[in-house]
């Protein structure tokens, strides 16, 4: 009996690796665009101002040309960096609070739905990370306008969400 739940435990295991994970092939994009309409519609129009910390555009490219696990992986460590990032005293922006309060509430669940589908932890990525903490600094650390610094983050979000949303569209 052991033997033959080890074997069915296996099979499934095998076809989640080969087969995708049905929630980011049929939930994901329903959640991602979601996010992105929100996160458009809670604030004034995202800003064309430069953030003046480099777009990791080279760890998307290399995250198109992953395995479905390693993109999912990826796509999940970039939600959870957005929601962290996030997470800060937003006491002195003007977004629509129960917009944003909705946007949050969709890219948790996003974040869960993609989690799930990992199947091993993986290591994270320091560029990533580096990246996210280097946004907050350059913008909540030193800007004087906090709440101009918000809409540059806003803007930012928006860029890995669309980019985010494009590779979960053509990889998963």
């Amino acid at each position: 009996m052991k033997a033959i739940l080890s074997v069915c435990t296996f099979l499934v295991l095998i076809l989640h690796l080969t087969q995708g994970c049905p929630w980011t092939q049929h939930k994901f994009q329903q959640y991602s665009r979601t996010c992105l309409t929100l996160l458009e519609e809670m604030g004034e129009k995202i800003v064309d101002d430069s953030v003046g910390v480099h777009f990791p555009e080279e760890l998307y490219k290399l995250a198109r040309k992953s395995q479905p696990q390693r993109l999912t992986w990826f796509i999940s460590q970039v939600l959870d960096e957005v929601s962290q990032l996030l997470e800060e005293d937003l006491d002195t922006v003007a977004w629509d609070e129960k917009k944003m309060k909705d946007f949050m509430s969709t890219l948790n669940t996003q974040l869960e739905g993609t989690e799930s589908c990992v199947v091993s932890k993986m290591k994270k990525s320091k560029r990533l990370n580096l990246y996210f903490k280097k946004l907050r600094n350059e913008t909540l650390g030193k800007m004087e306008d906090e709440a101009q610094a918000w809409e540059l983050i806003r803007k930012e979000v928006h860029k890995h969400l669309k980019w985010v949303d494009l590779l979960a569209s053509t990889r998963l």
